[in-house]
């Protein structure tokens, strides 16, 4: 604990006012506890049934059976580990006091197994160490003659993308509205897209084990807006009979949309939406099925398959809606060595952009990052070869994880592509716990038990209520629960459950693994056969 309650009491007087403000809960001694307050809701996840969580007799003072108080956190997680829908899994598990560095619990922990969304904690530390929190993605308007005296641009406007994986039709159109004060009033030529600052490649490696048009496959590009998604939304008509008002957004040229929904008088709604890719580049977009007339209006989020066109159809329409007309067409090309720098748009600082990552869980925001993390230091467009290696690099330099150890192929965790152990997991959590600068950064992007990101509506018991931050990873047989959790005698602990193999669904198997987070925070951490006394090696092994 001393080299924590060190690096507190050195951190300058600004710092400890900049921390305070996002004290919510927490006045504890570790530097860490100083950020877990709370923050914004986000999506939901499911929440676990009450039959799941840690029995009474485990907590209840006083109790002379063998849940009662004697029991250890050791102990209770042996008996998680023995659920039914556990016990034949393949589980990895590990939790570290992280101030003394000895080992709280240990069950399989250097098993690789693949932990889902969880790959997502690995992503942000590297970019947060390599990138630095202070980076902002910047996208570039090009023009390639000067304005003349009315506004006009006799030429092309070139839009170089700098893989900003925020760029949503909202701050576009602040971009446009800052064009428009600095003059631009035509262009009288095309609308170019230089997406140059990546690779061609669109999905990364894992990507093509599932064919589908949800938006948490949506593709890479340079330039992309919206999270390359776009949203259709269905809602009845006043009578039954008639097709239902089916539209989309953004509405531009770019989609063509072929709806027929049927309205109906029952309750309920079945609808098919499908996203798909034209010949000409544009994006069709198919609604059949129906819904109730009683119903609210539902959206429905696809993902699109032309970036560069998709974000420059969208610019040309804010740009008119500006008042700024543009005569020629959207293009794919490069910014010529002749053209003249117009206006930059920069993003919110990296650390900001961890609040998608971790908390919303957002896959296209994770592989915007490797592929910018590849551009920003190796040779070329960045792409997820160049990506993953700098972090590679980086978790066997910093972390001390050796490269021939683990599985890393994409960032965001998607299907069955990754593989790490509980133990290497819970060694990044130690170095982000020990390293000032990204752990404040990281740790609020963290969802809070019961309170934000994918676990608002999971541990929501006293135990753990606003005592955990985690990043949660899912997938079809997969389910991971990775962060930090306070004990009943306020010591950090981090730790990491991986679970694959499972034969239940995501919701059931979430609520059995949160027992965990709860045993490490309501019961003793000593005293049980099961209680391991093995330090945490740190640094390189």
């Amino acid at each position: 604990m001393g080299e924590v309650v060190a690096s507190r009491r050195t951190l300058a007087k600004r710092q400890r006012v900049a921390l305070a403000t996002t004290l919510a809960v927490f006045t504890l001694t570790p530097v860490v506890w100083t950020i877990l307050g709370g923050s914004r809701p986000a999506i939901a996840a499911a929440e676990g049934k009450k039959e799941n969580s840690l029995p009474k007799t485990a907590l209840a003072a006083g109790s002379d059976q063998n849940t009662g108080p004697s029991q250890t956190a050791g102990e209770a997680i042996s008996e998680v580990l023995r659920h039914p829908i556990l016990k034949n899994a393949d589980v990895s598990v590990m939790a570290v006091d992280l101030d003394r560095g000895r080992t709280i619990y240990a069950y399989e922990a250097d098993r690789l197994l693949n932990p889902a969304s969880v790959v997502k904690l690995f992503t942000g530390t590297a970019a947060l160490q390599i990138l630095r929190p202070e980076y902002r993605f910047k996208s570039t308007a090009w023009i390639t003659k000067k304005l003349d005296v009315n506004g006009t641009l006799a030429g092309d406007l070139i839009i170089q993308g700098g893989g900003d994986p925020t760029l949503v039709s909202e701050r576009l159109w602040l971009w446009v509205t800052e064009m428009h004060h600095l003059g631009l009033r035509r262009v009288e030529g095309d609308l170019v897209i230089d997406e140059s600052f990546f690779d061609g490649k669109r999905v990364g490696p894992g990507y093509e084990e599932e064919n589908t048009d949800f938006a948490y496959m949506a593709p890479t590009g340079a330039l992309s807006i919206n999270f390359n998604a776009l949203g259709v939304y269905v809602r009845p008509a006043e009578a039954a009979g008639q097709l239902a008002k089916v539209s989309i957004e953004p509405q531009i040229p770019f989609f063509e949309v072929d709806a027929k929904v049927q309205t109906k008088s029952k309750a309920g709604r079945y609808l098919l939406i499908g996203s798909y890719p034209r010949a000409d580049g544009r994006q069709e977009v198919k609604a059949r099925g129906w819904i109730g007339k009683n119903e609210s209006m539902k959206v429905i989020w696809r993902k699109i398959d032309n970036p560069p066109i998709y974000a420059g159809e969208t610019l040309k329409d804010l740009l008119r809606r500006r008042g700024i007309e543009v005569t020629g067409k959207v293009r794919v090309g490069k910014v010529p060595k002749s053209a003249i720098s117009f206006h930059t748009f920069v993003s919110r600082r990296l650390s900001e952009v961890l609040d998608d990552l971790n908390k919303y869980s957002n896959n296209f925001v994770a592989e915007m990052i490797v592929k910018t993390i590849g551009a920003e230091t190796m040779e070329g467009p960045g792409s997820w070869k160049t990506g993953t290696e700098s972090i590679r690099r980086f978790l066997k330099r910093e972390v001390g994880i050796q490269p021939d150890t683990y599985v890393l192929r994409n960032g965001s965790g998607l299907n069955d592509t990754n593989r790490f152990s509980a133990a290497q997991i819970v060694r990044l959590l130690d170095y982000i716990y020990r390293t000032r600068e990204i752990a404040y950064e990281l740790i609020p992007s963290l969802g809070v038990a019961g309170a934000s990101g994918t676990v608002r509506k999971r541990m929501t018991s006293d135990l753990v209520h606003h005592k955990v931050r985690v990043k949660t990873g899912t997938l079809t047989g997969v389910t991971a629960l990775s962060g930090y959790v306070m004990s009943r005698d306020r010591e950090v602990i981090a730790f990491t459950v991986v679970a694959n193999g499972l034969k239940v669904s995501s919701r059931r198997a979430s609520a059995v693994i949160d027992r965990i987070a709860e045993a490490l925070s309501g019961l003793p951490l000593e005293g049980g056969p099961t209680t391991l006394s093995k330090p945490l090696v740190r640094g390189k092994p």
